[in-house]
């Protein structure tokens, strides 16, 4: 210990290999992306620059326009539902005294499996043919709500969202749990001994002391939306149409499918722009309402 406190170059021998290794396969494969986003590539000739035409040729598409507004449908619904429900639940289990840690398991085990084995599952619920919301929904009198769920363009997408936004749900809820749980329980207590209700110390206590988590997870939640592939691909194949893709399902069927590895390569940059700007949208006004 003595002798890296002597040597200066002892913090950059220990980072160099994690740096060499995270400027190749990032900030390296950023750059080879932006360059390819600039040409027509197949990946088998040489690439021809086109300049900016992939990326003029995305903006005008049609399907880019659906597909965009589906990704922000997804990252609305997951910013809101996630956030809410992974707060409240979180504060349920936080306020547990028997049952805590059965309670907390259980909440977080979808999040253990697989994204593929849970949309397969969720694909068999929605199946038209043995869905069983539908025989739910005779059964009870309610079968005029029956629905081809994988179908129908004007559901479909909501369809695909439902195991998007289950799976990962007690995630959310496991990251506000142990914010919680790092609140002094001093500061609860005297909430309590005030007269506060349970809601008035959630919303006055808990809730602002919370700020920075929420801003953790809501770019996790960002991020996750625009790398969302798994649910779409294997419950629709982003059908009809487009009507249930998302950004990574559309960069995915142009570059692999297509073989268009350059249009590929600028709905990968894109991505990236996107993100970078809803990150720095989300976290000013979170120090706003930090402030």
């Amino acid at each position: 210990m003595r002798l890296f406190r002597k040597n200066r170059w002892a913090p950059l021998i220990l980072a160099g290999p994690s740096f060499i290794v995270y400027t190749y396969f990032v900030i390296v494969s950023i750059l080879f992306s932006i360059n390819y986003s600039l040409t027509k590539w197949n990946a088998i000739s040489k690439p021809v620059y086109v300049g900016a035409k992939n990326y003029t040729t995305m903006l005008t598409n049609p399907d880019f326009g659906t597909v965009m507004q589906n990704t922000a449908i997804a990252l609305i619904a997951a910013l809101v539902i996630q956030v809410i429900f992974g707060l409240v639940f979180a504060y349920l289990i936080y306020r547990t005294r028997h049952g805590f840690r059965t309670f907390r398991a259980l909440v977080f085990l979808p999040v253990v499996l697989s994204q593929a084995a849970v949309s397969l599952m969720f694909t068999l619920v929605f199946n038209s043919d043995i869905s069983p919301i539908n025989r739910i929904l005779e059964a009870i009198g309610l079968g005029f709500f029956r629905h081809n769920w994988l179908s129908d363009p004007n559901i479909v997408l909501y369809t695909v969202l439902t195991p998007m936004i289950y799976q990962y749900i007690g995630l959310y809820v496991i990251i506000f749990l142990a914010g919680m749980q790092s609140i002094p329980e001093e500061i609860i207590e005297s909430g309590f001994v005030d007269g506060a209700s349970s809601f008035r110390v959630f919303w006055n206590i808990v809730i602002p002391t919370q700020w920075d988590i929420i801003f953790i997870c809501t770019i996790l939640i960002t991020t996750g939306t625009f790398k969302s592939f798994e649910q779409s691909y294997i419950m629709t194949w982003g059908g009809p149409g487009v009507h249930s893709a998302f950004i990574a399902v559309y960069m995915y069927f142009r570059t692999f499918v297509d073989g268009n590895y350059g249009y590929g390569s600028a709905i990968a940059v894109f991505i990236l722009l996107a993100s970078l700007f809803i990150t720095f949208v989300l976290n000013m006004i979170t120090r706003r309402l930090d402030y």
